[in-house]
């Protein structure tokens, strides 16, 4: 059962997300985990100019995340959505969508395209969003903002 949802920015030094991360790992998405080395080594915090790490919470607990970082892939300002991951028993009943939407508003202040490399699995949610395709290097789908 789902409680009063809510996202809102959150820190990786605040929050446990080891919990998710181990569904992650389980569930075959390895990211989550390369997200937290990321983290403690200093290497992603979501704290450049337009960054940011959204989490989505049931009743005060992390249920989801996602984020948008610089696209370090490019050498034009772009966005990157990274990380985007819901558990579980939070599936299908529009976080995700949410937490996009959240991270991609207010990205047009600083971005003017938002991309990012997805699996076959989910494409169809990022173009039912709005994405894209594209023929790029490290990306797959696109999105003007401006």
């Amino acid at each position: 059962m789902v409680g009063a949802l809510a996202y809102r920015p959150f820190s990786l030094d605040d929050i446990d997300v080891q919990p998710l991360s181990d569904e992650a790992w389980s569930d075959g998405y390895p990211f989550v985990e390369r997200m937290l080395h990321d983290w403690s080594s200093g290497d992603n915090r979501f704290d450049r100019p337009g960054e940011c790490l959204i989490g989505a919470f049931d009743d005060g607990r992390l249920v989801g995340f996602c984020g948008l970082n610089r696209d370090p892939y490019l050498s034009e300002n772009a966005g990157r959505i990274r990380h985007l991951y819901v558990s579980l028993d939070h599936r299908h009943i529009g976080i995700a969508r949410a937490l996009v939407a959240r991270v991609i508003d207010g990205a047009s202040l600083r971005f003017p395209r938002i991309r990012l490399r997805t699996t076959p699995a989910s494409r169809s949610f990022y173009e039912l969003l709005g994405f894209e395709p594209v023929e790029e290097n490290e990306a797959t789908h696109s999105m003007r903002l401006r």
